[in-house]
């Protein structure tokens, strides 16, 4: 199997658990198959599992922690991460897990720890629910964690035999250098975009150290090849990135950087020169949309002529360059969906993502269609479906142009002889270049979309 990113929350969590003189084995079950045999073998040697949970594998992990009480019932299962942030006591109704912690929980499960050494109750834990005889209590009220520096690097070791930093595109991996791990230099966001959840899960906007992001930096590049910076704004604080790009470029590390989250609003020239000398491969925009009014119903408070501008001085920098988008938000036809398709045909990016809308629990948008009546409380995500009043596509038309908008953008003449010559002569990047060949092979036999479409 293959993962993109390492699990970081859990990885933080485990570094806290470590630093208590205690022993963690992290399971990835998106980088290996679930093997019960092999989870039981591991539940035998455990007093307490921890499961992060996002709302899209809610279900999934349902029937993790259903599996761990039916075989192993006395031992406590704590579960945390987004999806129990937005469901808060909801959380433990849908799982028959013992706690549910709520937001940042790297202070939160020392505080659990002490109950476990008798030091204090459940009733005296920062952001958890619990279960007490039956019932669900809360703990006292959580709060999220204001001085980033003082919280511990994650615990990388725990997930070294596993393989990360591959992305699919229609089915084609493509990867960067070497051993690839992954950090975060920020929490939060401090936009308002209407269909994101980040404001439900991060209330406030915060960021590292500029010097505390370089110990981080330098204690990656002494294990790993390539990193990927996973903010949701790396730049949003301007002089802080540039005080990061200087010291990296006094540092020297021999490590290539690939960085997930920009607005294009902060495209700078000066600065993308500094992020350039000091390792940056590649840069990763936002841009959602090619039609203006879809961007104004997202609140995205940007314009086509401000992507056309960051994306061309990012080329220009010589970033491998890619836009992500969203087909299908509920006031599009496929007129939206076509202009936006055009739009990043236009651009001419090195590669472009084309995910389905899906109203998304904590969202702006999710908010509206449920004082509406058009969603319930227990829907957590939903796609673009027009015959159950959530868009105007009906789910087999939404499904086919998300299929032809990729095919539309990869096998247009002008993007393949582009990216010859840029992957090859400018990035001098063979490991993207095979895998938009494979991509290319694999359409002219028709296999290209078969994921896509299913």
């Amino acid at each position: 199997m293959e993962a993109y990113l390492p699990p970081l929350g859990l990885l933080y969590i485990a570094k806290q658990i470590e630093k208590r003189g205690q022993k963690v084995t992290v399971i990835d079950f998106v980088a290996e198959a679930f093997a019960e045999e092999k989870l039981q073998k591991l539940l035998e040697k455990t007093n307490v599992v921890c499961i992060t949970v996002t709302s899209q594998i809610a279900s999934s992990a349902e029937k993790l922690v259903a599996f761990i009480k039916k075989t192993t019932p006395k031992i406590p299962v704590i579960i945390g991460g987004p999806h129990c942030t937005l469901q808060k006591q909801h959380a433990l109704n849908e799982m028959n897990a013992d706690i549910s912690v709520m937001g940042d929980g790297e202070e939160t499960i020392g505080e659990i720890l002490d109950v476990f050494d008798n030091k204090k109750t459940l009733a005296e834990v920062h952001g958890i629910f619990y279960r007490d005889a039956g019932e669900i209590k809360a703990g006292l009220p959580g709060c999220e964690i204001e001085d980033l520096d003082k919280i511990h690097f994650p615990s990388r070791h725990l997930v070294q035999r596993y393989s990360y930093g591959k992305r699919q595109i229609a089915g084609v991996t493509f990867f960067a250098k070497g051993k690839i791990t992954s950090m975060v230099t920020t929490r939060g966001c401090p936009f308002h975009c209407r269909f994101c959840v980040s404001k439900s899960i991060f209330k406030k906007y915060r960021s590292r150290s500029a010097e505390n992001v370089i110990k981080e930096f330098e204690e990656i590049a002494k294990e790993y090849d390539s990193v990927f910076v996973v903010d949701d704004n790396f730049l949003f604080e301007k002089k802080r990135a540039e005080k990061i790009m200087d010291l990296l470029i006094e540092k020297q590390l021999n490590i290539e950087i690939w960085i997930s989250g920009i607005r294009v609003t902060d495209a700078d020239a000066n600065l993308f020169k500094k992020m350039k000398k000091a390792g940056v491969k590649s840069v990763e925009f936002g841009i959602e949309s090619g039609n203006q009014e879809v961007l104004n119903y997202y609140d995205k408070k940007i314009t086509l002529d401000q992507i056309r501008n960051a994306v061309a001085l990012s080329k220009k920098t010589g970033f491998l360059t890619i836009g992500n988008f969203i087909l299908g938000a509920p006031i599009e036809t496929e007129k939206h969906m076509d202009d936006s398709i055009n739009f990043a045909k236009e651009l001419n990016l090195d590669f472009a993502f084309f995910y389905p809308y899906s109203y998304l629990k904590g969202s702006a948008l999710w908010e509206d269609a449920f004082q509406k009546g058009i969603v319930k409380e227990t829907d957590l995500f939903l796609m673009n479906n027009s015959r159950e009043g959530l868009g105007n596509l009906s789910s087999e038309v939404f499904r086919n142009k998300i299929a032809e908008a990729y095919q539309r953008f990869y096998f247009s003449p002008r993007y393949l002889i582009s990216q010859l010559i840029r992957q090859v002569f400018v990035y001098k990047n063979f490991r993207v270049f095979y895998a938009g060949l494979k991509l290319f092979l694999q359409q002219k036999e028709g296999s290209v979309f078969e994921s896509i479409n299913t």
